[in-house]
């Protein structure tokens, strides 16, 4: 079992160029903790209470649905059930990662010290990479936080709203069981038993588990698109470094010296040597994405792919208000977003790996010495060994995703024909 100060960062580990953002709102959360904070166990108590509060938000809302006796509308059915899974599938990360957080500490360590050699060591077009993957990462964030946050602030605003103008609505469940008044969209999201009338379970705890969702299920997502982004500089860097082949690396003042060419081979070797280094690092750091989202990532496969088919069956059946529209598109945009995110990234790694393959063909092999050339051929052997993620059973790549996509499609399919005939 790991010691809590063992699971401390380093103060400038929180402006890492690629993790700031994510490592500023996990030390929020309690999943690191800065070395100089005077009582790290703060932070596993915070962990332990954040994690457990988003388990008993799901197993209130799946206890809820699963004694409901129905709803007045599918659209109904399916926004609820939709928040339900989606908080489900998130409580399976986050125990994940609490179980997991010495796993998380250490790559964010091996990660940062990386970078930070990187950003020592680097020319300009690595450094021009760099930056790219600042941006690119930046980008991911904002493309699955946005829509959560907007899903958010609809469910809050209407909270507001209602709230001050028709409060007979909002803390009434009696007419609302009598059909007499609606629910508020965040008592539909969070369906918390025949708890609607108390004010502090009712109310201020739907509140609660909705600021938990928009925030963790985005956060999560994107520190794992973040995680195998790294990967994919690292290869695009090393098939830089290889396709130059320079020795000057080790030594700058190499070149003005008359080398003899048993001290060319030497120094080439060194190089070969430290190229094999860093493929063993890539691909450690690789299985330990894998190890850390093989649970997660196959729930997700398991859960999204039925929720999307069942949310188009929903639209297309049901009768949805304008409000259900949205809130529907947003589920479905934000499920096929997360599910890409792993397959895509795990595809560019692929696509990497097998760059760096042809880089050892693509350089000046034949000008170099016998040695060199043996040590070339076996480096480009050992770099044809694939390097696939999987989620368990699930080979996670662009292929499996537009077969996730087909599979929910055609059951969609299926169910609009069986509900027509």
């Amino acid at each position: 079992m790991y010691k809590v100060k063992e699971l401390q960062l380093s103060t400038d580990s929180f402006d890492n160029p690629l993790f700031r953002l994510h490592l500023r709102c996990f030390r929020w959360y309690g999943y690191v903790a800065s070395i100089e904070q005077r009582h790290p166990w703060l932070a596993l108590l915070r962990c332990t209470i954040f994690t457990a509060s988003i388990w008993l938000s799901c197993a209130l809302m799946l206890l809820r649905l699963f004694l409901s006796r129905g709803y007045e509308s599918i659209n109904d059915g399916a926004t609820s059930w939709a928040t339900a899974v989606q908080y489900f599938a998130v409580s399976i990360a986050t125990l994940n990662a609490y179980v997991q957080r010495e796993r998380v500490i250490t790559m964010l360590r091996t990660a940062h010290e990386d970078l930070q050699h990187l950003i020592l060591e680097s020319d300009a077009q690595e450094l021009d990479l760099l930056h790219a993957t600042q941006r690119y990462v930046r980008t991911i964030t904002l493309l699955l936080w946005v829509p959560s946050v907007v899903a958010g602030m609809m469910a809050y605003l209407d909270c507001i709203y209602r709230t001050i103008f028709l409060p007979k609505t909002v803390f009434n469940m009696a007419a609302v069981r009598r059909g007499e008044a609606q629910p508020i969209l965040i008592f539909k999201l969070f369906p918390f038993g025949e708890l609607y009338d108390h004010f502090v379970m009712g109310y201020l705890g739907a509140w609660y588990a909705l600021a938990l969702g928009i925030t963790t299920i985005p956060l999560w997502h994107t520190f794992i698109a973040c995680l195998m982004k790294y990967v994919t500089l690292k290869l695009q860097i090393l098939n830089k470094r290889v396709l130059a082949m320079d020795i000057r690396r080790f030594e700058p003042n190499l070149l003005q010296h008359h080398l003899g060419a048993n001290e060319r081979i030497h120094w080439q070797l060194q190089l070969c040597k430290y190229f094999v280094q860093e493929q063993l690092k890539i691909r450690d750091f690789v299985q330990q994405i894998e190890h850390l989202i093989r649970i997660p990532v196959m729930a997700d496969f398991i859960i999204f792919s039925v929720l999307i088919c069942f949310l188009f069956f929903a639209l297309t059946v049901g009768e949805p208000s304008n409000m259900d529209y949205s809130f529907m598109f947003l589920y479905l945009f934000v499920m096929a977003a997360i599910l890409w995110i792993y397959h895509w990234h795990a595809t560019l790694i692929v696509e990497g790996q097998n760059e760096l393959c042809f880089a050892f063909y693509a350089g000046d092999w034949y000008k170099f010495g016998l040695p060199v050339q043996r040590m070339l051929l076996l480096m480009m052997m050992h770099a044809q060994r694939p390097l696939k993620m999987r989620a368990l059973l699930v080979e996670l790549n662009l292929k499996t995703f537009l077969d996730i996509m087909r599979g929910a499609y055609s059951y969609f399919n299926l169910l609009r024909s069986a509900h027509l005939y």
